[in-house]
């Protein structure tokens, strides 16, 4: 009974905030209403069990003789708490039907959109800002997973764009609303393809500059060696050394175009 008890009366002030303000927002009052509507939903379950075992614990010290005033106060907290949830249930279920269904899908898509716009401007910015050049390979590798977490970001927010459109084509009367939804898809598939480039090209960097490494280790282990060889196998040495040229230049050509 806790757990309920200190759920119900945050519940009802809200709903009162919900009915009374001014200053939310249409779609924000119908999310809030069905938002509650679920919780308390959720919880009408509880009640008759808990009544049970109120009657109970009553009926049991009823017997014995000796019913304490614990087990009174327990059953009148039950019934408070009871007629509390039932009164707002009644008052949720009254506020959820007079919004059409129509209505509650065009707020979902307005809701929906609200939301998703800061993240939007966010990456717009994000996607404009041009890249620092790394100066060695643990910088690229460090690179690699910032363009790589933000490559996940435009996934993970693309479902909420979705949604929004959803409910809106769910509507049986559409708006003649502007569908913001199609300029943000635009908006959202150009940020994408910046993602997905530099996800490309820093990827490539790295395996690049890694491959370089090794080359270069090589190179210098070979060198190393030589004074300890009677004939140094010259050919092997420029061969290494062309190796290393070729993947240096590409790894600058690389850099360059890092953006």
């Amino acid at each position: 009974m806790g757990v309920l008890r200190a759920w119900m009366m945050p519940a009802t002030e809200k709903l009162n905030f919900i009915t009374t303000s001014t200053d939310m927002s249409p779609e924000d009052r119908v999310k809030e209403i069905f938002d509650l509507q679920g919780q308390v939903n959720e919880r009408l379950p509880l009640i008759e069990p808990l009544e049970t075992d109120c009657h109970l614990l009553f009926d049991a010290e009823s017997e014995e003789g000796q019913t304490n005033e614990t087990a009174l106060n327990h059953m009148k907290e039950f019934f408070t708490i009871k007629d509390t949830i039932n009164d707002l249930h009644e008052k949720v279920e009254m506020e959820a039907g007079s919004i059409t269904q129509d209505q509650k899908y065009f707020a979902e898509y307005l809701h929906g959109v609200k939301n998703f716009k800061p993240w939007m401007d966010t990456a717009e910015a994000v996607a404009k800002d041009p890249l620092g050049k790394p100066a060695k390979i643990e910088d690229a590798l460090a690179l690699l997973d910032t363009v790589k977490q933000f490559e996940e970001a435009c996934k993970a927010n693309r479902g909420r764009l979705d949604a929004a459109a959803e409910s809106r084509s769910h509507m049986e009367k559409q708006t003649k609303a502007d569908n913001d939804v199609e300029l943000l898809n635009i908006r959202w598939e150009t940020v994408k393809k910046v993602a997905d480039d530099r996800v490309t090209k820093i990827q490539e960097l790295c395996d690049t500059w890694s491959e370089l490494k090794k080359v270069t280790d090589n190179l210098t282990e070979t060198i190393a060696n030589v004074p300890g060889i009677d004939t140094p196998d010259v050919s092997s040495l420029e061969g290494i050394f062309g190796e290393f040229k070729q993947i240096n230049t590409k790894k600058v050509q690389l850099l360059q175009a890092v953006v």
